[in-house]
C-alpha cells in the first residue's frame, strides 16, 4: 500500500478523493477576433479552424503558430507589413507571418516568455499537485517544488533549482518514462533491469540530467529569457567586461578566473547553477590536490608524483584497481608509505618521504589484493566513481 505524504499534515487518516485539476486551468478561454476581419475564434478550442480561416479567406500563412497581435493589421494594409509570395500558377498572393519580420520575431519572443512565466507562476502556487514518487511507494500531495524537493532530498535526483523549472509535470513524465524503459537519465544507456540501472546511476553519479542533452532545454526558464539564445549560447559569450568587482584573468596553460570577494559580496544566487551543478572533487592519491576531471588529476599525479596510473594499473582488473585505491587511501590516512610501509609523523613528512625515496610506485599485488580493501577508506571517494573513466593520455 502506498504511503501518502502531504506538505501540510493534519493527522487525518482514511481514503480521500481529490478534485481533478487541469494543468492548464490557469489559462482562460478567451475569444479572439481575427486579425484581418470581424470573425471571432476561441484559440484554445478551435485553433485549427482559425488557421484554416486565415489561410482560405485571407491567404495568410503563419510560420510557427502562437498568439499574434491583431491591431497593426487592422490599422495598416497587410501588404505594407507582411512579406508576400505571388503564386504564378494560381495568381494568388500569400502573406507569410514569420520571424523574417523583426516585429513578428520580437513579439513571438515576448509572448512565448509571458506564457512560460504564467505557467511557472501557476506551478509555484498550485498546492493541489498529487503524484506517486518515481522511486518509492509514497504518494505526494502538495506543490510541485515540494515534490521535486522530495526527489532531491530523499532520492538524490538532481534536477536543479525548482524556482527555475517550468512544465514540471511534463519533465517528471519524461523522467518516469526513461526509468520505465530502463534508461540512464544522464548517459542514456539501457540496462537489463531496474536494480542494475539504479546501481549504475548511483555509482556513476548519474541521478541527474545531462546538460548537453537538448531535449531538456524546454524545462529550464533560462532558455526563454533571451531571444534565440539557450544557456549554452549565453555561456559561450565573452563576459570579460562583466566580471565581478575585484576579478581578473590569470593567463597560463589553463586560463584561470581569480575573484576577490569585497565586503562579503559573493554571488550566492542559486538560479545560475541549475545546469552547472557543483561537480565532485576528486582527491589525489598522494597529496591534497583536487580536480573535477579524473584524467587531469592523473596527469597531475604523473607530473608531480611520477606515478602513471594508467600504465601502473594496466594489468589490473576493475576490482583490483578499487582495492589499490582503497589500500593507498588507508595507508595515507595512517601516515604510512603504501610501498614500504614506513611510518611517518604526519602527512607532510609522508609526502616528503614519498618524494625523496621515489616510493610513488606500485606495491606488490599481494599487499593490496585483499578482501578488506573492497571497502572504501573515505565515504564518497569520487576517485572510485570515475576510475573507469581514466583514459590513456
Amino acid at each position: 500500500m502506498a504511503e501518502r505524504l502531504t506538505e501540510s499534515s493534519n493527522g487525518r487518516f482514511g481514503p480521500f478523493s481529490f478534485e481533478e485539476t487541469n494543468k492548464n486551468n490557469f489559462l482562460k478561454n478567451v475569444e479572439t477576433k481575427c486579425l484581418l476581419c470581424e470573425d471571432i475564434f476561441n484559440l484554445n478550442l478551435s485553433l485549427p479552424l482559425f488557421l484554416s480561416h486565415i489561410f482560405d479567406v485571407h491567404n495568410v500563412v503563419i510560420e510557427e503558430v502562437c498568439p499574434i497581435l491583431a491591431k497593426p493589421f487592422q490599422v495598416f494594409p497587410l501588404e505594407q507589413i507582411v512579406p508576400s509570395i505571388d503564386m504564378d500558377s494560381t495568381g494568388l498572393r500569400y502573406f507569410l507571418l514569420s520571424t523574417l519580420l523583426k516585429e513578428d520575431k520580437e513579439l513571438r519572443h515576448k509572448l512565448r516568455l509571458d506564457y512560460v512565466l504564467t505557467v511557472q507562476e501557476y506551478e509555484r502556487k498550485d498546492k493541489n499537485y498529487v503524484r506517486p514518487c518515481l522511486f518509492c511507494r509514497l504518494v505526494f500531495e502538495g506543490s510541485r517544488p515540494g515534490y521535486l524537493d522530495h526527489l532531491s532530498t530523499q532520492h538524490n535526483l538532481q534536477l536543479g533549482n525548482p524556482q527555475n523549472l517550468v512544465y514540471i509535470e511534463e519533465l517528471v513524465e519524461k523522467i518516469d518514462k526513461k526509468i520505465a524503459e530502463l534508461k540512464c537519465l544522464y548517459c542514456e544507456k539501457t540496462f537489463t533491469d531496474r536494480n542494475v540501472l539504479k546501481e549504475h546511476m548511483r555509482k556513476k553519479l548519474h541521478k541527474r540530467i545531462n546538460p548537453q542533452n537538448t531535449e531538456y532545454d524546454k524545462y529550464y526558464i533560462v532558455n526563454y529569457l533571451e531571444e534565440d539564445k539557450s544557456w549554452r549560447t549565453i555561456q559561450r559569450e565573452d563576459d570579460r567586461y562583466a566580471l565581478p568587482r575585484g576579478a581578473f584573468f590569470k593567463p597560463g596553460k589553463v586560463n584561470c578566473l581569480i575573484i576577490f570577494v569585497v565586503d562579503g559580496e559573493a554571488n550566492t544566487d542559486e538560479e545560475y547553477s541549475d545546469w552547472n551543478e557543483p561537480e565532485d572533487q576528486i582527491t589525489c592519491l598522494f597529496c591534497r590536490a583536487k580536480d573535477v576531471n579524473i584524467n587531469l588529476l592523473c596527469l597531475h599525479m604523473e607530473a608531480d608524483h611520477d606515478f602513471d596510473f594508467v600504465q601502473s594499473t594496466q594489468a589490473l582488473d576493475f576490482y583490483q584497481k578499487i582495492k589499490l585505491v582503497n589500500y593507498v587511501r588507508r595507508q595515507t590516512h595512517d601516515n604510512r608509505c603504501f610501498f614500504c610501509d614506513s611510518q611517518c609523523e604526519d602527512a607532510k613528512r609522508l609526502e616528503r618521504h614519498l618524494m625523496e625515496e621515489m616510493h610513488c610506485k606500485m606495491p606488490e599485488l599481494s599487499v593490496f589484493d585483499q578482501p578488506e580493501f573492497y571497502f572504501p577508506t573515505y565515504e564518497n571517494d569520487a576517485f572510485l566513481y570515475f576510475i573507469d573513466d581514466v583514459e590513456e593520455q
